[in-house]
């Protein structure tokens, strides 16, 4: 984990997500995170499973990355399906590097939801 970029970071989640991985995802949160503040690892870990059953990681794009010393920004696009819904997350993402590797500090998203078409016979 110590040698991945931010953006490698994000692209981790994600497949964490993917293979429904809470313990992994709540791995890649700094300490002092607004996540691990709300959350402990085992509270995540519930809270987490109960997302990944309701949704499905449906694809990510990274739009840049801005490193500065020992923080960092990540910008991208996240989207998951939903039953009836496709939902896309407009993300920032901020890290800090420690001797770990990146770890995510903070997170700013924008949701948007998208009813599905259903194809017509």
């Amino acid at each position: 984990m110590e040698n991945l970029t931010p953006s490698e970071v994000i692209q981790f989640r994600a497949e964490c997500y993917r293979i429904s991985d809470g313990k992994g995802v709540y791995s890649l949160y700094a300490d002092r995170s607004d996540m691990r503040r709300l959350f402990t690892e085992e509270s995540f870990e519930k809270h987490f499973m109960a997302l990944a059953v309701q949704t499905k990681h449906a694809g990510l794009k990274i739009i840049s990355e801005t490193i500065k010393g020992t923080l960092a920004e990540v910008k991208y696009i996240e989207y998951f399906h939903e039953p009836d819904h496709m939902l896309t997350y407009y993300s920032k993402t901020s890290m800090i590097k420690s001797d770990s590797g990146w770890k995510i500090i903070r997170e700013l998203r924008e949701i948007k939801k998208h009813p599905l078409e259903v194809a017509a016979d």
